[in-house]
């Protein structure tokens, strides 16, 4: 008796789970904005979502501008130690690639999007 309700139980706990799985990808898949690949047509969504007014879209921008230039500064010297990790890793990850068609597709997986800046361009 006790074996079928652990049993019951784990059946329960794995449908929850998944189903949250589930969910929450279904989630990010249908309510993905094409814009917001854009870092500044997110920053527009953003804008548009709160209804800001010129004056408080101007004080956001000035704030996000200063958290970016504190970030950078904070990142820049282990920038190069985290571009290394970032090599070496990717280096590992194409020696398991076995078809050409797998590297292809890494290749563009890991390129940067049109409107980001490479790590080692800063």
């Amino acid at each position: 008796m006790q074996r079928s309700k652990n049993l019951a139980m784990m059946f329960l706990l794995g449908a929850v789970l998944v189903g949250g799985a589930l969910g929450f990808t279904a989630d990010r898949v249908w309510t993905r904005d094409a814009r917001c690949d854009d870092p500044r047509a997110s920053k527009e969504l953003l804008y548009d979502r709160l209804e800001l007014n010129t004056a408080q879209r101007a004080a956001f921008d000035s704030i996000l501008d200063d958290r970016h230039r504190q970030f950078d500064s904070l990142f820049k010297p282990i920038r190069p130690q985290m571009d290394s990790i970032r090599a070496r890793s990717r280096a590992q990850m194409r020696a398991l690639l076995k078809t050409s068609e797998q590297r292809e597709r890494f290749e563009a997986i890991i390129q940067p999007r049109p409107n980001e800046k490479r790590e080692t361009q800063k």
